[in-house]
């Protein structure tokens, strides 16, 4: 009887590790292509938080690092659609979070091109920035693979996302992706991808930058999808905290959370120091994360090809964080 138990025991060990191998194999946005590959690949000005971009004026995504998957809504398929570019659907069992959270397996994946446009920034006569583009510069990336969307938002999530540099321009608070290097910038810190078994079937690796935060190092989460926070750390660091304390809320996908502020916390960054605002909450996310569209009040570039951290040698900022952009549009 206890024979037998083992060998049952043996099998199913086996079988789990084949499985495991299996999903492992996955892959991504393998088969991506850019009609337009030198330069920026698109100039996209970020319309909420966290960060939303219209690709073009009426599809919206929100650009989640967070997040394994790139999920489509039905919707956004058929304004694609209407556009002349049809979704190619198949068969393909993957496994990942959302842009919730919520780790899910999807076994229906969608083939799209998408248009991208560079967006020019601009004020209107009521002071509104917005973004003006047009359909003669617009670029395409072909073969971009997406699962179902099961939270009503389209979601670029980091299995596209690592594909390229991610550049965040501060002044007109928007984001360039690139396939080559940008000038003007210099390596801050590296970039960590994580090893943990768990994490090794998931579409999209999870990224993550060390620095100090009142001389405490830790290991933070890149995540793009917190939404006010810029420094996320547990309930239980704002004893260690060298500033005053405030009260909060913070809101984000799964919930509401009472948490503590220290607006003037020393945050050093390889060799960067400065003070930062952090936000110590407990949640079902990870512990340590923050946001570089919230935390950084510069340009900074997210090579995640070579796994850089990078800034400008030198930044002059303005004194106050410009508005995002209201709306964008297209101009003949």
């Amino acid at each position: 009887m206890k024979r037998r138990f083992l060998i049952i025991l043996a099998i199913v060990f086996v079988l789990l590790c084949v499985a495991y191998a299996a999903v492992s194999m996955l892959s991504s946005q393998s088969n991506i292509r850019v009609e337009k590959s030198e330069g920026a690949l698109c100039y996209l000005p970020i319309l909420s938080t966290p960060p939303e971009v219209e690709l073009v004026p009426g599809i919206r995504f929100k650009l989640d690092t967070g997040s394994d998957l790139s999920t489509i809504t039905e919707e956004d398929l058929a304004r694609l659609d209407s556009l002349g570019f049809y979704a190619e659907e198949s068969f393909y069992p993957v496994i990942g979070r959302d842009g919730n959270g919520s780790i899910n397996i999807k076994t229906k994946r969608y083939t799209v091109s998408l248009p991208l446009l560079k967006y020019e920034i601009r004020t209107d006569s009521l002071g509104n920035r917005y973004g003006v583009g047009k359909w003669k510069d617009a670029n395409i990336i072909h073969n971009v693979e997406f699962a179902p969307s099961l939270t009503g938002k389209s979601v670029l999530g980091i299995d596209f996302l690592q594909k390229f540099r991610v550049e965040y321009l501060f002044n007109d608070r928007a984001i360039a992706l690139y396939l080559d290097e940008p000038d003007g910038y210099v390596t801050c810190t590296d970039i960590i991808a994580s090893k943990a078994p768990l994490s090794i079937p998931m579409l999209g690796k999870r990224y993550f930058v060390d620095f100090k935060v009142d001389g405490h190092a830790e290991s933070f989460f890149l995540d793009t999808g917190i939404r006010a926070a810029r420094i996320k750390m547990p309930a239980g660091e704002a004893i260690n905290s060298r500033g005053r304390l405030a009260d909060d809320t913070i809101v984000s996908a799964i919930g509401e959370f009472p948490a503590k502020v220290s607006d003037n916390a020393i945050v050093s960054i390889g060799e960067r120091t400065g003070l930062g605002k952090v936000y110590y909450y407990d949640s079902k996310e990870e512990p340590y994360a923050f946001n570089p569209f919230n935390l950084f009040l510069q340009d900074a570039l997210i090579d995640f090809p070579n796994r850089v951290l990078k800034l400008r040698p030198v930044y002059k900022r303005s004194h106050t964080i410009p508005e995002l952009v209201s709306y964008v549009t297209i101009e003949d």
